[in-house]
Parts: C-alpha cells; sequence; structure tokens
C-alpha cells in the first residue's frame, strides 16, 4: 500500500500581498486619482470643453514642470491672475502635494481631447500660417518653447485667444517672461495675427480631427 506525502498547504497572506501592492503602485495610482479629481472639481470649467469660449489655456499635455511653477507662483502671488482672476485663491488652497499631482495628470492628457474648431479653410488662413511660421523661426521661440528652455510652456496647437491675450499681456508689461518684452517690441499687429494663426493651427499636425 503506498503512502500518499502530504504537502502542507500554500497559505497566502493576502493582507501582505494588498500591502505590497499597495506599495508598489499604491501612490502614483492615488497621486493620478488626486489630480484627476482637483482638475475636474476646480480647472476643468475654464481650462477643459466647459471653457472653450473662455481666453484661458489648453493644459492638457503641458509640461509638469511649468504646471508646478506656474500654480507655485500663483499661490505664493508671484503671478497675478488676469484672465478669471481666480487662479491666486485657487492655488492658495492647493497643497504642494496637489500641484504635483495635478501636473502630473494634466502631462498625461491628450490635446486633442479639448475640443477646438479651426476654420483651416477660411480666406488667407494658409498665407498668415505660412508668415507666421517663418516669424516664429527667425524669432527663434523654438528655442525655449521647443527645448523646455527657462521653464517655458508648450504653446503648439494652443488656443488662439488665449495666444492673443498673452501676448498683448506680455508687449503691454502685464505679464513678465525672459526675453519676451523685447522680443515683441518690434512685432506688428500682422506679425502677432500671423504667429497666433500658424502655433494654434499647428494642432492639425496632430490630427486631432479626420477632417483636417
Amino acid at each position: 500500500m503506498k503512502t500518499l506525502l502530504r504537502l502542507p498547504s500554500a497559505r497566502v497572506n493576502w493582507t501582505g500581498v494588498v500591502v505590497i501592492v499597495l506599495t508598489l503602485v499604491g501612490p502614483h495610482a492615488l497621486a493620478e486619482d488626486r489630480g484627476a479629481q482637483i482638475f475636474q472639481n476646480q480647472c476643468a470649467s475654464c481650462h477643459g470643453n466647459e471653457g472653450i469660449a473662455l481666453k484661458t489655456p489648453i493644459l492638457h499635455g503641458q509640461e509638469p514642470a511649468y504646471i508646478v511653477r506656474s500654480l507655485m507662483a500663483f499661490k505664493h502671488g508671484g503671478r497675478i491672475d488676469q484672465i478669471m482672476m481666480s487662479m491666486n485663491s485657487i492655488a492658495l488652497g492647493l497643497t504642494e502635494e496637489d500641484i504635483g499631482s495635478v501636473a502630473r495628470y494634466l502631462a498625461g492628457q491628450d490635446p486633442c481631447e479639448i475640443d477646438i474648431k479651426i476654420d483651416y479653410g477660411r480666406e488667407g488662413f494658409r498665407e498668415e500660417f505660412s508668415a507666421g511660421r517663418e516669424m516664429y523661426a527667425a524669432s527663434n521661440c523654438g528655442h525655449c518653447h521647443e527645448s523646455f528652455h527657462h521653464f517655458a510652456p508648450r504653446i503648439m496647437g494652443q488656443k488662439a485667444s488665449y495666444l492673443k491675450l498673452a501676448l498683448s499681456q506680455f508687449q503691454a508689461g502685464v505679464r513678465v517672461a525672459p526675453m519676451m518684452p523685447q522680443m515683441l517690441q518690434s512685432w506688428t499687429e500682422e506679425d502677432f495675427q500671423n504667429v497666433v494663426t500658424y502655433i494654434s493651427g499647428m494642432r492639425l499636425m496632430r490630427a486631432c480631427n479626420s477632417d483636417y
């Protein structure tokens, strides 16, 4: 008669497993959830599709370090909200951890989710786009905005209404940034229009809409 060898049953410490899993992925998942929650509750009405008609910037896909730097400036009064007049109070209510969470969340979002329509078939669009591309290159805008130099934001495909407002604020000295006032001094109204058409029109290169 054969004797069956009984091995000790494997007992899984599920509590330990849960702790390990949370340790490995929990902080990142919780931070992303917190960032999403903050954006939906406090930011989406201006920076999401709900605020599409406002002169507010698209933040989806933005560099996280730029978001952090901007929110910290709003929080500590180094930058004053000249658009909706609410960013300073919103940022003041956020902790540094909150700011980091919302910055990481926004960095991972697709700008194409913001439903911006560009009338690329309008008369003069192609001419403005081409002239704006040349002015953008001649002014060396990409040195900062394409290499993340001086914490400059990504602006390709940005909302045209916001670009017009921001450029006018830099030109008037309402907003301050390295090199911006000096560069804009020589720009004409036509230069502004052309560059805005080019930068905002670069959204077409993202193929956010099959009609483009």
